[in-house]
């Protein structure tokens, strides 16, 4: 079974479409040793491929049938959650921007590209993977990368979070996650057991009692994104 390290993990599947297989080939590792292996159940898939936006296409389906599965055990074994948000890298630190789809979380990673340049790296534009590891936590690439298909196979400790909204003005005011709880849950895959609710809501704890939350209010400017840097950066 081939391994693919994926969030720092070795993780076994196997891929039988080629679509599958070429977007999860940057992330095939030589290691042989495994954390853990996603199989796929027949009845599973059937009743994933149920809810598709394309029934009748499995190997369309089989990507992201596989990308749940693998969050679905991230979450109840190894500390990790999926975070719906576009990801970057900066000076070896991840920033992460979430909000509802067609709200401009692209546009305002590209704000961020266009004033800070080459030392911006894209983690991943739209389905990263934030993980605990080592009491901190971090920003990881996944092969999916929504429709942009921007991203890459890197991992950097997160600096900030911010809940994304269009505005007139820039301005990043820090927030408490509680008042957007409602928000934060919707950027996630809620779980199915009691158990992995009770985990997801200590990894939320943890993460924003570690990690700071802005709520960021912004144009199309490239302004943005230094409003957005500086409210991280306070000295």
């Amino acid at each position: 079974m081939p391994v693919y390290k994926i969030a720092g993990l070795n993780i076994g599947l196997e891929p039988e479409y080629k679509e599958t297989i070429d977007r999860l080939a940057p992330y095939l590792t030589d290691e042989e040793s495994v954390d853990f292996s996603v199989e796929r159940s027949a009845e599973e898939f059937a009743e994933f491929e149920s809810h598709s936006p394309f029934p009748d296409r499995p190997d369309m389906n089989e990507g992201p049938y596989l990308y749940t599965k693998i969050c679905e055990r991230m979450l109840s074994d190894f500390e990790g959650i999926f975070f719906h948000s576009s990801a970057l890298e900066l000076d070896g630190e991840g920033y992460l921007f979430t909000a509802l789809s067609g709200t401009g979380k692209s546009t305002h990673t590209r704000n961020w590209r266009r004033l800070f340049g080459e030392k911006v790296t894209m983690i991943n534009d739209d389905k990263p993977i934030i993980r605990k590891i080592d009491g901190r936590f971090f920003v990881c690439g996944t092969p999916w990368m929504g429709k942009s298909d921007i991203g890459c196979n890197r991992t950097a400790p997160i600096k900030a979070i911010y809940i994304l909204q269009r505005g007139e003005e820039n301005t990043a005011k820090r927030i408490s996650p509680g008042s957007v709880f409602k928000q934060l849950l919707e950027a996630t895959l809620f779980p199915k057991t009691r158990e992995n609710m009770q985990k997801l809501l200590s990894i939320f704890n943890e993460l924003f009692s570690a990690v700071p939350l802005f709520l960021l209010t912004c144009n199309k400017d490239t302004e943005s994104a230094q409003v957005a840097y500086d409210a991280a950066n306070q000295k």
